[in-house]
C-alpha cells in the first residue's frame, strides 16, 4: 500500500517504521523543518513505569483535585461550561469510578500497551544506552506520610499488572541515587528496577534513520492545508498527493481531524516544561531518572546533560507567556535534590515548553477513524516516547486486517 503519515515525531516516525517494516510505501510529511521538533524535542524521557507522569490514568496517578489544590501544580482556566471544564467533569467521573469499583480498567489497559511497547522497543537496537542515553530504574520520592500511604496503597495494584517495584527508605534510596541532597526532607521513595528514561529527540532520529534505510521517504517543512477524502490524498501548497490510506499522528493537533474530517475528539490540550542543563560535576548528578511527587517534577540524566520537567497548563497556547514560577520552581527542585550537578548558568541550558494532548480517559487514539482509508495514532498525552512502539506495530496490523498482538479495543478513537 501507498501509505502517507502526517506527523514527524516520535508517533509518527514510529509508525513509519513498523510499516516500512511490513513493506509498505510510506511517506511523512511533517510541516516543522525536521523530524521531533514540537512535543518529541524535550521532553522528560520517562518510559516507565506509565503509572507516575501527571494525567497518566484517572484513579491511578495523583488525583485531578489534588493536582489543582497543588501550589503552582496546574494551571486553567475553568470557567462553568468551557470545554476546559467539561473535559475535567470527565476525568474526574472516571476517577470516581475506579475509586468507587476498586477497578482499574484504563490504567490496565494502559499497562498492557506500555508492557507491549517495552518489549519491541529495542528490537535492531544493539547498544540503547549510547544510542538514546537510556538510563535503567526510576524512583519516586515521597515527602511525607499522606504520600507514601497513598503508594503503599496502590502496590498490590502495581504488583498485579506486573510492575516490580519496592518501597525504600531514604539510606537505600541513596545507595541508588547517592547525589540526593541532604539538605531536603523526604520520608520514602519507591523504586522500579525495570523502569527506563531515554533522551526522546535522539531516539527519534535513530528511529527515522531505520526507517528511511527501509525506503520511508521523509518530507519536512511541507505544511499540509487539508486532508482529502474523495480522492484520499494529502494536499499541500503545491498538489494534491494521492494516497490508498492516510494515517494522522499529529500529537495535539486536531485541525486536519476536525475540520477536514468532522472528527470531534474531546482532546485537552497541555502544556509543561523542561530545563536542560550541562553536567557540572558527575559525581553530584542523577545516575538514572527520579520524580519528586508532591512537585510532579522528574529529574533526568541524559549523557552530559540533566533535564527537569514539570508544568501543567490545561487549555492554553503556544502564545502564552512562560510561567514564570513554574520555571523558578524548576530551578530550585533542581538544586534541592541534586546541588552542584548541573550548570544552571551555562549559556547551553536550555528552556523548553511544548504541548501534549490528553483525552479525559488517560488512552491515546489508535485505529480507524471512521472514514474510509484515514486512520489515527495520536493523543498520547505523556505517554508518547512510552507507547510509540506499541501504538505502530498495532497499527501496521490493524491496517494488513490481521489481529494485533493485544487487545486495542480500549484505544478505539470510536469510543467516544
Amino acid at each position: 500500500m501507498n501509505i502517507a503519515i502526517v506527523g514527524a515525531g516520535i508517533t509518527g516516525i514510529s509508525t513509519a517504521l513498523e510499516l516500512a517494516r511490513d513493506g509498505h510505501q510510506v511517506t511523512v510529511y511533517e510541516q516543522m523543518n525536521a523530524t521531533a521538533e514540537e512535543a518529541s524535542f524535550a521532553p522528560g524521557g520517562w518510559l516507565s513505569p506509565c503509572v507516575a507522569p501527571s494525567l497518566s490514568a484517572p484513579g491511578v496517578g495523583m488525583p485531578l483535585k489534588q493536582l489543582q489544590k497543588g501550589s503552582g501544580l496546574l494551571q486553567a482556566s475553568t470557567f462553568l461550561g468551557s470545554n476546559t471544564w467539561r473535559w475535567m467533569r470527565q476525568w474526574k467521573k472516571h476517577e470516581k469510578q475506579a475509586f468507587k469499583q476498586g477497578a482499574h480498567p484504563l490504567f490496565s489497559a494502559l499497562q498492557a500497551l506500555s508492557s507491549y511497547s517495552q518489549d519491541l522497543r529495542w528490537q535492531d537496537c544493539e547498544d540503547p544506552e549510547s544510542i538514546a542515553e537510556q538510563r535503567p530504574g526510576a524512583l519516586i520520592l515521597l515527602r511525607n506520610p499522606q504520600e507514601l500511604e497513598f503508594w503503599q496503597q496502590r502496590l498490590p495494584l502495581l504488583q498485579e499488572h506486573g510492575i516490580a517495584c519496592q518501597l525504600l527508605s531514604p539510606q537505600q534510596a541513596l545507595s541508588i541515587e547517592p547525589s540526593l541532597g541532604q539538605d531536603i526532607a523526604w520520608l520514602s521513595a519507591l523504586h522500579f528496577p525495570q523502569g527506563e528514561s531515554i533522551n526522546p529527540r535522539l531516539w527519534t532520529h535513530l528511529l527515522r534513520m531505520q526507517a528511511q534505510h527501509l525506503g520511508a521517504h521523509i518530507h519536512t517543512g511541507v505544511p499540509i492545508q487539508r486532508i482529502s477524502t474523495q480522492p484520499l490524498g494529502v494536499q499541500t501548497a503545491q498538489q494534491l498527493h494521492l494516497h490508498d490510506a492516510i494515517v494522522l499522528c499529529t500529537g495535539a493537533h486536531q485541525q486536519l481531524s476536525s475540520q477536514d474530517l468532522g472528527l470531534q475528539l474531546p482532546l485537552m490540550t497541555n502544556w509543561g516544561y523542561s530545563v536542560t542543563a550541562p553536567v557540572r560535576d558527575a559525581l553530584q548528578a542523577p545516575r538514572g531518572s527520579v520524580m519528586d511527587w508532591a512537585q510532579q517534577a522528574t529529574i533526568t540524566r541524559m549523557g552530559q546533560r540533566v533535564r527537569i520537567t514539570a508544568g501543567l497548563e490545561l487549555d492554553s497556547t503556544a502564545s502564552t507567556p512562560h510561567h514564570t514560577a513554574t520555571l523558578q520552581r524548576m530551578y530550585r527542585l533542581l538544586n534541592d535534590w541534586f546541588p552542584g550537578g548541573a550548570h544552571l548558568s551555562s549559556s547551553q541550558v536550555q528552556v523548553w515548553r511544548g504541548v501534549r494532548g490528553h483525552l479525559p480517559d488517560g488512552l491515546p487514539a489508535v485505529g480507524a477513524s471512521g472514514r474510509p482509508g484515514v486512520w489515527l495514532n495520536l493523543a498520547h498525552g505523556s505517554h508518547g516516547a512510552s507507547l510509540a512502539a506499541g501504538c505502530a506495530r498495532a497499527l501496521a496490523d490493524m491496517l494488513a486486517g490481521r489481529p494485533t498482538a493485544i487487545d486495542m479495543q480500549a484505544f478505539s478513537p470510536l469510543r467516544f
